[in-house]
């Protein structure tokens, strides 16, 4: 499978826990692949988190502080749903730091963290799924990368590995787990690439599509109006079976941006904060500071400091973010900064993250929604 080069950046991510990119070294030589068997998701060892299945991976330590603008603090314990009606089929995004080609099917501690700060939360809405796949690494991206540059040719990117696993994983869970349930698909960067593959040849215009209640890609700009034939963007809370997809970047920034223009034809971008369009209070969840007291809990919801519109332009489509005035913007925004590896990627590493909590309210509209279309 070949990609633009600017498609190659969407791969890498991290969790909102860490403020830096795994060190990995660039390969000189190409990665071996490493061992990538068919795997068989009757298994539950193959599943980072499944009901009944958790380390604590998608259950433990997500307790949060409430800061708002002005500085107000208020502890938001997390509450999971009982006897939720939808799943959340989720597949995390490039974090794997093997030395191999693809990763192997045990998840090292930069995927847990992946999971954790990208899905876990989502347990608010839904029962989680997340299978552990043989992805892309971030070793093998490094090399491409290099190779790429070095070259001035787009990389030569292989997901079919990463896809077959998913694809078998999905299989399963419709046919051991569903049982007629509504399903929420969430991806970020590879994992939204996957996705999108796996929505328009199992569900676009067939049977399965009637099982979904809502598709979030983001990261992943090779999404247009035109990725699905008869699945469309969301346009409204309480409409379901729709795709949200965005990638961040500062509102003030703009530079050349690694995530847009891209596709062929318009750009897709749905704010999960403004589904219809204009600018939304973004809700989102950092890991707490270094600074903050000891006894916080592990997780800061930042309430009224954040806001976000999708704006388009020549270069493509983005989720472009603002720091509201208030006590903490100056040391949000630094704060923020860290967290991209370079100026192009805007927020790369925090779609997800800041915007989790709009994305869990949008997730219960969206369920009731689909319930009352049944």
């Amino acid at each position: 499978m070949r990609l633009p080069v600017l498609i190659l950046s969407t791969l890498i991510s991290i969790a909102p826990a860490a403020a830096q990119m795994p060190v990995v070294p660039v390969p000189t030589t190409l990665p071996p692949h490493g061992d990538t068997p068919p795997v068989d998701y009757a298994q539950a060892n193959n599943w980072i988190c499944r009901p009944g299945v958790d380390d604590g991976t998608c259950s433990a330590n997500l307790d949060a502080m409430r800061v708002d603008a002005a500085g107000t603090r208020q502890p938001v314990p997390y509450v999971a749903a009982k006897d939720p009606p939808i799943d959340c089929f989720y597949v995390y995004p490039t974090a794997s730091t093997d030395r191999t080609l693809y990763s192997d099917l045990v998840p090292d501690a930069e995927e847990k963290r992946s999971v954790h700060g990208q899905a876990a939360r989502l347990g608010a809405a839904c029962r989680v799924f997340v299978p552990a796949y043989h992805q892309l690494t971030i070793t093998a991206l490094r090399y491409m990368m290099a190779q790429s540059a070095a070259a001035k040719a787009p990389p030569k990117l292989d997901f079919d590995t990463p896809y077959r696993d998913i694809l078998a994983a999905w299989r399963s869970y419709m046919a051991r787990d569903n049982h007629g349930r509504g399903v929420v698909l969430v991806g970020h960067s590879q994992g939204a690439i996957i996705l999108k593959r796996l929505i328009a040849e199992e569900m676009d215009g067939k049977p399965a599509q009637k099982q979904l209640v809502a598709a979030y890609l983001a990261g992943n700009p090779d999404l247009d109006q035109r990725s699905f034939k008869h699945i469309s963007a969301c346009k409204t809370q309480d409409q379901s079976g729709c795709v949200v997809a965005w990638s961040t970047y500062f509102a003030d920034y703009e530079g050349p941006r690694t995530f847009g223009g891209t596709t062929a034809g318009a750009p897709l971008c749905v704010n999960p904060a403004a589904v219809g369009g204009g600018r939304g209070a973004l809700d989102g969840f950092l890991g707490k500071p270094s600074f903050a007291p000891p006894n916080d809990p592990p997780a800061v919801e930042m309430a009224g400091q954040l806001s976000g519109e999708c704006v388009s332009d020549d270069k493509g489509a983005v989720l472009r973010v603002r720091v509201e005035p208030g006590k903490y913007a100056d040391l949000l925004r630094q704060s923020l900064q860290r967290y991209s590896p370079a100026p192009t990627w805007g927020l790369h590493p925090l779609d997800i993250s800041l915007v989790q909590g709009n994305m869990i309210s949008l997730i219960r509209h969206q369920t009731k929604a689909w319930q009352t279309q049944r």
